[in-house]
């Protein structure tokens, strides 16, 4: 027996946490790997564009899988693969080896999003994707606030590779209770064609989407993945005090994507985009000079803002076109936006 749109939306919600976190927390923990492996900031931040890079394949052959299997199995299979990955991470100890495993991090992890916006929308009428896509992005954003907060945790009490099998073990499990209830059983994509991505790409406010969701993303993901370590080197602060300051900083984001949430039905997605990447570009300039007080400030304010970006530009995508191309859309758009915003 299905489970109600409410129960599919929270434990879509719940898949996104894990799967996002799995992408976030080695930003944490990266000053101890680089310690553990002998790494210098180069190499141990390739890891972010390895990542990437696999989560630019996986996004872009998204679709192709989504012909041929439902979503439910796509989402609920991609877990299962994640904790494949983690595994192999936490093996990991040679530089190729690891780059090799976070490239496969990044295409499993990427084969989530276009199944579960297709699958949103079509659980909720268009009028509510605003306040629907809010309540799906609290996942993300308690993502950045605790992961900073588990890493110091966790790093108490176990090394970095057993930190990540713990993470394995919980992405298996929900992998397991997805395949079992969770919605968009019956839901496929469409398979992309030359003539369906001519059509897409083709649209001037398509390209200019990609742009404008390049910039969100550089402002949420992008600053986070290097803040830890930049707050460690930069400003001489001890890792855990850099790690509970990062994750700290992101209580204001539940509240404040929600907010996104009503803005964006309130006074319409273009208007709060533009409003939301302004405020966020000033903040983010100003870290990079402010020091002390000051500093801790404009963390709070930049993270609390650049997530309300998100709402509305997921209200748009899934509005851009039909509902059996809308994975097509996500898996054109998100790829080119996530390897320059949160690897490059």
């Amino acid at each position: 027996m299905p489970i109600s749109p409410l129960a599919g939306l929270c434990l879509l919600t719940a898949i996104f946490y894990l799967n996002f976190f799995a992408r976030i927390v080695f930003a944490p923990l990266l000053p101890r790997m680089e310690e553990s492996l002998a790494l210098s900031h180069g190499e141990a931040g390739s890891f972010f564009l390895f990542l990437s890079c696999g989560y630019f394949v996986a996004l872009l052959g998204s679709s192709l899988l989504a012909a041929r299997v439902s979503h439910q199995q796509i989402i609920g299979w991609s877990m299962l693969t994640i904790s494949g990955s983690l595994l192999l991470i936490a093996a990991g100890d040679s530089l190729p080896f690891l780059r090799g495993a976070f490239f496969l991090l990044g295409l499993t992890t990427g084969l989530y999003l276009p199944s579960a916006v297709a699958t949103i929308s079509a659980l909720y009428a268009s009028h509510q994707w605003g306040r629907v896509f809010a309540v799906h992005e609290l996942a993300p954003n308690l993502a950045f606030l605790s992961a900073p907060l588990a890493a110091s945790l966790m790093l108490a009490y176990l090394d970095w590779q057993q930190s990540i099998l713990l993470l394995a073990v919980l992405s298996f499990c929900a992998g397991i209770v997805y395949l079992r209830f969770g919605r968009g059983r019956d839901h496929h994509g469409k398979a992309p064609d030359l003539a369906t991505w001519r059509q897409i790409l083709r649209q001037r406010d398509f390209r200019l989407l990609v742009l404008l969701y390049t910039m969100g993303i550089s402002g949420t993901l992008g600053v986070y993945s290097v803040l830890p370590l930049y707050l460690v080197t930069d400003h001489l602060m001890p890792l855990q005090q850099a790690n509970t300051l990062v994750g700290l900083s992101r209580i204001g984001t539940l509240l404040t994507t929600l907010l996104g949430g009503w803005l964006a039905d309130r006074f319409g997605n273009r208007r709060t985009m533009a409003a939301v990447l302004f405020f966020s570009g000033v903040t983010t300039s100003c870290i990079g000079i402010a020091h002390g007080p000051a500093l801790f400030t404009l963390i709070i304010l930049q993270t609390s803002i650049a997530v309300c970006f998100f709402p509305a530009a997921f209200s748009v995508l899934a509005g851009f076109t039909a509902p059996e191309t809308r994975n097509v859309v996500i898996s054109l758009a998100v790829p080119v936006a996530f390897v320059w915003g949160a690897g490059l």
